[in-house]
């Protein structure tokens, strides 16, 4: 994360200024320099610019104000000042709320984190309870990981030390674990056979989307699943071979190098409009949050930064896909000239057939959930 950043800026009464932000992560706020250009000489300016940028000391004039913006402001840009470059402070205002109230939501997790290693140090015999407050504590975790919120880093340390209080609940119901291997392995014969029959219908001409829902509806239901260490590598395995064998099928359908270019652009249509989806379901989620009675401020406010950043993103995706869109156009008049002569009901059906294509990436199986083997 960048520290500083430079724009240019003009002030109520058309004065040219320079505003140079610096945050000071340590002390959860910004230090705004607004400083006149006519104070600067062209290599002051290129030293502040790139020099002070970059982390070096910097002697301010002392015509230069200082103010400290709220960075969970709607923006960080005085009021009375312009700037040609306000995109870029609203994107760097951004990223710097989101990395402070993200390491606050961290250091929160610790805290939370240790509470519960105090309890399983504390332990005599199973305890169900504290149990559960660890699992739901790993499932918050988790939801933060899908979100992006936090780093695989993070995501290891707590899971080495939320592994080790699972370990210690093990050790206290080693008289449980004869039936928990038995519905764990029945568990896992019945997912790996209903991904074996996918897989059997893979191979037929198949509507490859359809079977990749299943495979993942698969995938979240064995998610809900506790597994021994063992079946739950069988099952990993097993998934992406699954995974692997659709997606290898899908390819072989498609050989026709036209078909491919469309096949290509209608995956990227797909995965743009899933994409799409996926954000504004996010926006809704995040409106549903904000609305929560036992909603905290720091997270209230890690929503908010979220949401302009969802609605940037939204935008930025629309303009892409009706680029796209008119490409696809172009290239399906443009073959349809060039193939006059293929039998217009086999061509509707090969049509027919692509549409049931998901996108590549879509192919690409999700990671099992670490904390399944607990």
């Amino acid at each position: 994360m960048q520290p500083r950043f430079t724009v240019k800026g003009v002030t109520a009464d058309d004065k040219n200024v320079i505003l140079a932000y610096e945050l000071k992560e340590e002390e959860f706020k910004v230090n705004l320099y607004i400083i006149p250009q006519k104070a600067l000489k062209g290599e002051q300016v290129e030293q502040l610019e790139k020099a002070w940028v970059s982390g070096e000391a910097f002697e301010f004039p002392k015509t230069a104000q200082v103010v400290t913006p709220n960075l969970n402001a709607e923006s960080i840009l005085p009021e009375d000042i312009r700037s040609e470059e306000a995109g870029k402070i609203r994107n760097q205002q951004n990223e710097w709320a989101y990395q402070l109230l993200t390491a606050k939501l961290w250091e929160s997790y610790l805290n939370e984190l240790e509470e519960l290693k105090k309890k399983a140090n504390e332990l005599a015999q199973y305890d169900r309870q504290l149990f559960d407050d660890a699992k739901s504590f790993w499932e918050r975790v988790l939801e933060h990981r899908k979100e992006r919120d936090i780093s695989q880093e993070r995501l290891d340390k707590i899971k080495d030390e939320v592994n080790t209080i699972f370990e210690k609940l093990k050790n206290y119901r080693k008289s449980e674990s004869a039936e928990f291997e038995t519905t764990s392995a029945k568990g896992r014969d019945e997912i790996v056979a209903k991904l074996e029959d996918i897989k059997k219908r893979a191979d037929g001409k198949a509507n490859f989307k359809a079977l990749v829902e299943e495979l993942k509806i698969a995938q979240n239901e064995s998610r809900k699943n506790r597994y021994t260490k063992a079946d739950e590598q069988q099952l990993r395995k097993a998934f992406d071979s699954s995974f692997q064998h659709v997606n290898e099928q899908r390819n072989h359908f498609f050989n026709d190098k036209t078909e491919t270019r469309v096949k290509g652009l209608t995956e990227v249509i797909e995965k743009m409009e899933s994409s799409l989806a996926r954000d504004k379901k996010d926006l809704d989620y995040m409106a549903r949050k904000a609305d929560s009675t036992h909603i905290k401020s720091l997270e209230l406010q890690l929503i908010k930064v979220k949401t302009n950043m969802l609605n940037e993103t939204i935008l930025s995706k629309e303009e892409k896909l009706k680029d796209i869109r008119a490409t696809l156009e172009k290239l399906l008049k443009q073959s349809d000239r060039t193939q006059k002569h293929v039998d217009p009901k086999e061509t509707d059906e090969t049509k027919k057939e692509e549409t049931t294509v998901e996108a590549k990436e879509a192919l690409t199986p999700d990671k099992p959930n670490p904390a399944q083997g607990e």
